[in-house]
């Protein structure tokens, strides 16, 4: 239990996909001992805890002991002669394409991650379109935050030249509902006597206005994709870094970056959490954006900003907080540290104190990826490590 328990206090901010009162109902009512793709639901979130987690001791649970686990009991295996879409069966497959991609050596090229994802937003696709009607309205609320989860991860892989999954056209995504920003309680108001299980932090507070907002950044970043050819890039490299700066200044308070000040008194570490993923996500975004539009005059300069930004968010943040974002993180501080590398060494606008200047910067980038790196599946392939000349 300790496993479902560090998902629900820990996991949960980032991936609110399942009701805690709900899940733990059926799970003390023995439905996983009769029901496939709930026991795999269970263990998926099993994996998911572990692969987010990887310092946590949980004696012999691996993610290779759940998928070995799942593949040998055919928890969550097609079955063509039913209907193989459900919501369970979605939300276990998109835990074990994340908890995959994570551990494996191939990390988001994995084979076995991509099938995973892949099947979940064809199961989420198809349940959105044509079975919504079957959904009670708490379930509607979980599938459309599931949705736009898959599509923050297909945004992710196609950001670090992946393959990215197919989950919905540019106009569709768009124009696909965002989830309502209710806590569990309001989704599901539980009763007395319902569930004997201790106050949780997700009973009275929502963590969708963070996911909405992460939405908001990835659907920036894939209206870049499509900017024509021969577009002046400075123009190009203001406007859309104006608009992920209205996102940040839009957020809700328990979002905005207070500079290392203490939490206020309804602010959880949850938000904190998010908090950490929003930024780096954000920063992550600008400096592609540079990079695909740039050099220009001003690259430099935006650079130096965005990995000083980066500093402040790392050497402020307490360790908890990006230990609980497990490993979505720690490709994209590389990849923002790999592209300011870049530019210096392009040399454009920067003298010799600015040298000195990015080396300890990158030196102190490089201490914190030192401790928070460790997952396997996290490498970007054909791209050389970081590293600093002396």
């Amino acid at each position: 239990m300790r496993l479902l328990g560090d998902w629900f206090n820990v996991i949960h901010p980032l991936a609110p996909i399942l009701l805690r009162r709900r899940f733990l109902q059926r799970l003390q009512q023995g439905v996983a001992d009769v029901d496939a793709e709930f026991c795999g639901l269970v263990i998926s979130v099993c994996a998911a805890t572990k692969a987010t987690l990887p310092r946590g001791d949980y004696g012999p649970v691996t993610v290779d002991y759940c998928v070995d686990f799942l593949d040998a009991h055919g928890l969550l295996k097609s079955q063509f002669t039913r209907d193989s879409f459900s919501m369970d069966r979605c939300i276990a497959l998109y835990n074990i394409g994340t908890a995959m991609s994570a551990t494996t050596k191939s990390g988001l090229s994995s084979m076995r991650a991509y099938h995973a994802l892949s099947e979940a937003a064809a199961g989420a696709r198809y349940l959105a379109y044509y079975r919504i009607h079957e959904h009670d309205e708490a379930e509607q609320q979980l599938l459309r935050r599931l949705i736009w989860l898959l599509f923050a991860s297909a945004c992710s892989a196609d950001i670090f030249g992946r393959l990215p999954i197919s989950l919905l056209s540019q106009d569709r995504i768009e124009n696909f509902p965002r989830p309502l920003p209710l806590s569990d309680n309001q989704m599901e108001p539980g009763a007395p006597d319902s569930c004997h299980e201790p106050p949780w932090h997700g009973d009275d507070t929502t963590y969708v206005p963070g996911l909405n907002s992460l939405s908001d950044l990835f659907l920036i970043w894939q209206e870049v994709q499509q900017v024509p050819d021969g577009t002046e890039p400075q123009t190009i490299i203001t406007r859309y870094l104006g608009k992920i700066q209205r996102v940040l200044d839009n957020l809700p308070p328990e979002l905005r970056w207070r500079g290392g000040l203490s939490r206020p008194a309804h602010v959880t570490e949850g938000h904190d959490v998010q908090i950490a993923n929003l930024f780096v996500t954000s920063l992550n975004i600008r400096s592609n954006i540079l990079q695909k539009f740039g050099p220009t005059d001003k690259s430099a300069l935006e650079h130096q900003k965005i990995v000083d930004d980066l500093l402040e968010i790392l050497y402020h943040l307490p360790r908890a907080v990006f230990d609980a974002n497990g490993s979505s993180l720690v490709p994209k501080i590389r990849d923002i540290g790999a592209a300011y590398l870049e530019q210096t060494q392009l040399g454009d606008g920067v003298g010799e104190v600015e040298i000195g200047d990015a080396r300890i910067k990158l030196e102190r980038l490089l201490r914190k990826l030192d401790d928070l790196d460790c997952w396997q599946g996290i490498g970007v392939l054909d791209t050389p490590p970081l590293r600093v000349e002396t």
